[in-house]
């Protein structure tokens, strides 16, 4: 009974609220966020780099014939998690981020424009909900305005919102994850993330001639993982599908036309332990299977991710493997 109220609950909190993380080219957040559960006093680290590149140009849900437009991001995230008891663990997120858009004229003129810099780091408070196997994991908190939204472009004047690499506004992020271990095999397990942000509004856009605000943003995210021993090595593999649902943009309160739409993409994980480096590297890709977006826009085209973890424990005081949540 217990594990269906869990359920109900988590599906309950995804449905709450509309919340962003990030425009199409922006930070992969929801890919960033949240460690699996572990013992109290555990410390986990970890460090990425995430390449999204956007070169498909789609009106609504058809692709158009054109190739003459290329946004890539670069993301380098750090991320730190500290469990205070077996309830209550913290989680930060820091990012900086390298952003490039390029369109080459039918004349064979380049415009390029490049953004790097501190992005918006987020601070979340997670409570773990235990029911025998069934892990449920509920957060929230601020992502904070610290990252610059007014660098200047190669013409002197300020760039779009989505080349910045802050957006100046606080956002509510909501987090929330079920884990549940396959009963015929203790190493697999199947898990269930959700992300939510609540975003706020810039009045200082553009020197505050404007008040901004990103679209809110909610994404699901439902996958399988499983740990496998090849020539004495450990490696943890998995399969998941992420559905992102992202509103118009705002200026002054009206919705922004070429902005906002429908996502859904395939992921592929593998994780690889280096046990006498006290750490693990893994390897993500995410390719996009299905979008239906507000008139014509850029959108993802391909994604990979490449990360390095490290867990302590308190008790063991050693390395452990035990993030086999292979989404994160």
């Amino acid at each position: 009974m217990l594990k269906i109220l869990a359920l109900a609950i988590s599906l309950l909190f995804i449905q709450a609220m509309h919340g962003q993380t990030c425009c199409s080219g922006g930070v992969p957040v929801s890919s960033n966020l949240g460690f699996q559960s572990t013992e109290a006093g555990s410390i986990q680290l970890s460090l990425s780099a995430d390449f999204l590149f956007l070169s498909t140009l789609k009106s609504e849900n058809e692709r158009l014939d054109d190739d003459q437009r290329l946004r890539t991001t670069q993301s380098y995230i750090f991320r730190a998690a500290h469990s205070l008891n077996q309830r209550w663990t913290i989680e930060a997120f820091l990012p900086f981020v390298r952003q490039t858009r390029r369109i080459t004229s039918t004349r064979g003129l380049l415009d390029r424009e490049v953004t790097f810099g501190i992005g918006d780091p987020i601070a979340l408070l997670i409570y773990d909900i235990y029911d025998q196997d069934l892990v449920l994991r509920l957060g929230a908190g601020p992502q904070i305005p610290f990252g610059s939204y007014d660098q200047i472009g190669s013409r002197g004047l300020v760039l779009l919102e989505d080349l910045q690499p802050g957006s100046g506004a606080w956002d509510i992020i909501l987090f929330g994850s079920m884990e549940y271990p396959i009963p015929s095999r203790p190493s697999a397990i199947f898990y269930f993330n959700t992300l939510l942000s609540r975003t706020g509004s810039n009045p200082n856009s553009r020197g505050g001639a404007q008040t901004y605000r990103f679209g809110n943003d909610v994404q699901f995210i439902a996958g399988f993982g499983d740990q496998f021993l090849i020539a004495n090595q450990v490696l943890s593999s998995g399969l998941s599908v992420r559905y992102r649902f992202v509103n118009r943009d705002q200026v002054n309160q009206n919705p922004i036309p070429g902005t906002g739409g429908k996502f859904l993409f395939a992921r592929l994980s593998n994780r690889f332990s280096l046990p006498k480096l006290n750490s693990n590297l893994s390897i993500n890709i995410e390719i996009p299977i299905w979008s239906h977006i507000n008139e014509t826009q850029l959108v993802p085209s391909f994604g990979i991710n490449f990360g390095w973890y490290y867990s302590i424990s308190p008790q063991k005081h050693s390395f452990d493997i035990i993030d086999i949540n292979t989404q994160n």
